[in-house]
């Protein structure tokens, strides 16, 4: 094929270009004759015959532009054969591509800062949309998962009066979400089950607990075990894989016991024997047999930190099944919707059943509640949910941004190469060739950009899901989402096509003289000048929704973490030491064992304080009792109004946490059962402006002498309103379960072998669980608040830095384009200072205006955050301040470079160059 270089270089050489421009040109209208040359021979043409052709029509230079676009429009409409019309469309795609490439490449700026800014969007975006999907929006795993309920109670006090501030109603639900359901009294779910006419099936699910399977000859592990009714794999339509799983019989007590293994659990430690089947396995409270096994991926709850690694009947004993006797809250409740059944439908009937319950058991079910719920809604929670969708607008937010600063950048690198499009026009480049060019260099820039997202989301999300606080459901299911990978990519291709397109679109008139003028007196140059600003506004307004969300709960985490949670959790380790119960049976009385344990600890090297309780802070194990002062009479307010939460200890409880002794003094080994402590939560409340010390109290239906007053602790959560609270010596009773506290000298965990051998040493067959620290324990409670706060932070940077660069970008490029503008000024006697005051004012009105509108969308969304934050106003104005302020500092800052090289310009030269 000739080589046309020669010949384009010489008809070019009217127009003065510099030489990387006239390279680009030559380039362009080299592929150009190739692709005619290519047209002539697949028409039958002779190589020589078409090389003479083609370069008579170069030849003719005062028709060029017409003739060039004429015959290019002519192999349109002149078939050519289907093999030769796919070779020319591969062949000039291959040079737009290649054209493409090095246009890219010649400007490196432009490239790195596009790919960056792709890269973080669309990575950010899928990686946080990815961890909402699996958490909130994503269907569970069952079979018509959306005909599948939560039941449960909600609490409510009578005659309208509330429960008093700090006091939760029964336990298992979230105290921030209004319409979260409570766990059930078994006496109310028999009830329901016998009585409702709404549900296929309903099954009930006791509190999951922990088991040890002893293998003779292995090691023993802790299982996970879930005692549930036989109708829960009816509800979620769960067919075993090996065996059967147990029936209605097996609710009658006095049944045998019966197991149905997880499929990771037979996997594990049985070598997937299918043999297993019939036989028996032994657990901490006796034999169980293996009646079948699950399919492999199908576990409750779904995608659980810690699956579940058996299932076992759940038996009502009797106190279960007498009301009156046992009224703990203790079920899960689920059910499947009768077909052609709502959940309005649903929630309506078994409102019936509870007015019904209610009026034959006034003493028990006192302004009850039932609520229905759709499962996934009651596994993931209102406040999940509102989480994990705030995180979700906002990062979102910044996809936007970097859509618009891509736009931005696109705009600018248009109107720079505005000339050399031109020329190409004017010289005979079709629309369509230009378009199809800029429309390649788009796209290739957004493949790019996603290849590079890739790995920022595949990074994001491994750091995301190690990251999620304890108890966000199905956080085991966080994988890379490459649907959502693929929508924000489009959104940046759409962009990036839009915003390439329309400049090829507007320079591509064969006007050699406007090409060769200055383009900001054009009608193109103003209007490109007006939509860069007009994006530039629009980052800085989405960037200052972000900046002040970052505030906000930077703000709200500070509060957080200044909470004295009235102990001292540095050196602090705890466990927790406990034998399951077997049902029918009274659970083990390990109070003397305790004593020992504690002994044993207390005379180890290293431990400062050692001590056993019944609860500790920041564990939700509430024991409620009533709360007395002897001779005063009791009126007839609510039961929750004289409540009191109670912790039976050991001597040292309190010395072990830290806890700060107020009045009187703690409790001793001499003391008996007879002596109490307590908060001045509860000394306030119950006193007054009394001193409590030395009078006394009936507690848990007996007299106590308060010998003393303690500082507030936190209870389940961190920032919940301290409570009314009690300690009693843990003599009293038989215990089963307790926390083992110990305080040391230097690192927590260097006692913990101390520990495990003083607990295995007493106790042989019991394992040590739940260790932790207080440090730990107290992080655990702040998790999500700091996920949300380095979150959100993160996001604002990036907003604030595209930002930033989207206001240079602006600036620089007016600079640019008034060169000779600001020529002429300086030398009719602009100083320097002058001209720096005009780049910087104009790119500080750019900025004001984006603060001021994203200041007002800022105060309009504050009441989605409110029940996030912490101890701060969601409409703080310091919030509003500092992102204002922030953003227009940055917005100065990014304009002072431009301005600078404004306030270099020489007049001569400016003046003389264009």
């Amino acid at each position: 094929m000739p080589d046309w270089t020669r010949a384009i270089r010489a008809r070019l050489s009217m127009v003065r270009l510099s030489p990387a421009r006239e390279a680009d040109v030559v380039e362009e209208l080299n592929a150009h004759l190739e692709e005619r040359w290519r047209e002539l021979v697949a028409g039958g043409a002779s190589e020589d015959e078409a090389t003479r052709t083609v370069r008579t029509e170069l030849a003719a230079s005062d028709m060029l532009a017409r003739r060039i676009s004429a015959l290019r429009q002519a192999r349109w409409v002149d078939p050519a054969p289907p093999a030769a019309a796919r070779a020319l469309s591969i062949d000039g795609l291959k040079a737009d591509l290649r054209q493409a490439v090095r246009s890219l490449r010649s400007a490196p700026s432009f490239t790195a800062a596009a790919l960056l800014v792709l890269a973080l969007g669309i990575g950010a975006t899928t990686a946080i949309f990815s961890v909402v999907d699996a958490v909130v929006l994503r269907a569970l795993p069952f079979a018509d998962a959306d005909r599948i309920v939560a039941i449960g109670e909600r609490a409510a006090a009578p005659s309208g009066k509330a429960i008093p501030k700090g006091f939760p109603g029964p336990p298992g639900a979230d105290p921030r979400d209004p319409e979260a359901l409570n766990l059930v009294r078994p006496q109310n779910y028999l009830d329901w089950v016998s009585r409702q006419q709404v549900f296929e099936s309903m099954a009930a699910i006791s509190v999951v607990s922990e088991q040890t399977l002893i293998v003779p000859g292995g090691e023993p592990e802790d299982l996970s075990m879930q005692r549930v009714s036989p109708a829960f794999f009816d509800v979620l339509r769960i067919h075993p894989a090996l065996g059967r799983v147990f029936s209605s019989e097996q609710e009658v007590d006095q049944r045998p016991r019966l197991a149905v293994l997880s499929h990771s659990l037979w996997n594990r430690r049985f070598g997937n024997d299918s043999a297993i089947v019939g036989k028996t396995i032994a657990l901490d409270d006796g034999p169980y047999e293996v009646v079948g096994v699950l399919p492999a991926g199908v576990t409750y709850p779904v995608g659980a930190v810690r699956e579940t690694d058996l299932w076992v009947p759940y038996v009502p004993s009797e106190n279960d099944r007498t009301r009156g006797r046992g009224m703990g809250f203790t079920l899960q409740v689920i059910a499947r919707l009768k077909p052609g059944i709502s959940l309005d439908q649903a929630q309506s009937q078994m409102a019936q059943v509870a007015a019904a319950l209610e009026a034959e058991n006034p003493a028990w079910n006192r302004a009850g509640r039932i609520g229905v719920r759709p499962l996934r809604d009651h596994l993931v929670g209102a406040s999940m949910r509102s989480w994990m969708l705030m995180l979700l607008a906002s990062v979102a937010i910044v996809l936007l941004i970097a859509c618009i600063n891509v736009a931005n950048l696109l705009l600018a690198r248009a109107t720079a190469s505005h000339r050399d499009t031109a020329v190409r026009a004017a010289l005979g480049a079709s629309r369509w060739r230009l378009v199809r060019q800029s429309l390649v260099e788009s796209l290739l820039l957004s493949a790019l950009g996603t290849a590079l997202a890739i790995g920022v989301a595949w990074w994001a999300v491994e750091v995301l899901r190690s990251a999620m606080p304890e108890g966000v459901p199905r956080v085991t299911t966080i994988g890379l989402n490459l649907r959502v990978l693929l929508s924000a990519s489009v959104l940046a291709v759409m962009t990036a096509a839009l915003f390439g397109i329309m400049p090829a679109l507007q320079s591509s008139s064969p006007n050699l003289t406007e090409a060769l003028s200055q383009g900001v007196r054009s009608g193109h140059g103003r209007a490109r000048v007006r939509l860069r600003s007009l994006l530039v506004v629009g980052e800085i307004a989405l960037a200052v929704v972000l900046v002040v969300g970052s505030a906000l709960f930077l703000a709200s985490f500070i509060r957080v973490m200044r909470i004295d949670p009235g102990l001292n959790p540095h050196g602090v380790l705890t466990l927790q030491v406990y034998r399951p119960g077997i049902p029918g049976q009274p659970p083990a009385d390990f109070t003397a064992a305790f004593a020992e344990i504690r002994d044993r600890l207390a005379h180890t090297p290293g431990v400062l304080h050692a001590a056993i309780s019944s609860g500790m802070p920041l564990r939700f194990n509430l024991s409620i009792n009533s709360f007395d002062v002897k001779g005063r009479p009791i009126d007839n307010e609510h039961p929750m109004e004289r409540a009191i939460s109670l912790k039976l200890v050991t001597p040292g409880y309190h010395e072990a946490l830290g806890v700060p002794l107020k009045r009187g003094r703690l409790l001793s080994e001499a003391d008996g059962a007879g002596v109490a402590v307590i908060n001045e939560t509860a000394a306030r409340k119950f006193f007054g402006a009394e001193d409590p010390v030395g009078q006394v109290a009936i507690i848990n239906r007996a007299d106590r002498t308060i010998v003393g007053v303690v500082a507030d602790t936190v209870q389940g959560r961190l920032e919940a309103v301290p409570m009314p609270e009690a300690y009693l010596q843990l003599g009293e009773g038989r215990r089963s379960s307790g926390f083992v506290i110990i305080r040391t000298s230097g690192d927590a965990y260097d006692l913990l072998p101390a520990a495990r051998t003083a607990v295995l040493a007493v106790l042989p067959s019991v394992p040590v669980r739940y260790v932790a620290t207080m440090n730990e324990l107290i992080a655990r409670q702040t998790a999500q608040r700091r996920l949300t706060m380095l979150l959100l932070g993160l996001f604002g940077v990036l907003g604030l830095l595209i930002a930033a660069v989207g206001v240079y970008g602006v600036m620089a490029y007016l600079v640019s384009q008034r060169t000779r503008e600001i020529g002429v000024r300086m030398a009719l006697g602009a100083t320097r200072t002058q001209v720096t005051r005009m780049v910087v004012s104009q790119a500080g009105a750019l900025a004001a205006i984006g603060v001021v509108l994203g200041g007002i969308v800022a105060w309009n969304l504050t009441g989605t955050v409110e029940s996030f934050v912490y101890g701060v106003q969601p409409n703080d104005a310091r919030a509003f301040a500092i992102a204002g302020i922030t953003l227009l500092v940055a917005a100065l800052i990014a304009s002072a470079i431009p301005a600078r090289r404004a306030a270099g310009v020489d007049p001569t030269v400016a003046l003389r160059a264009e």
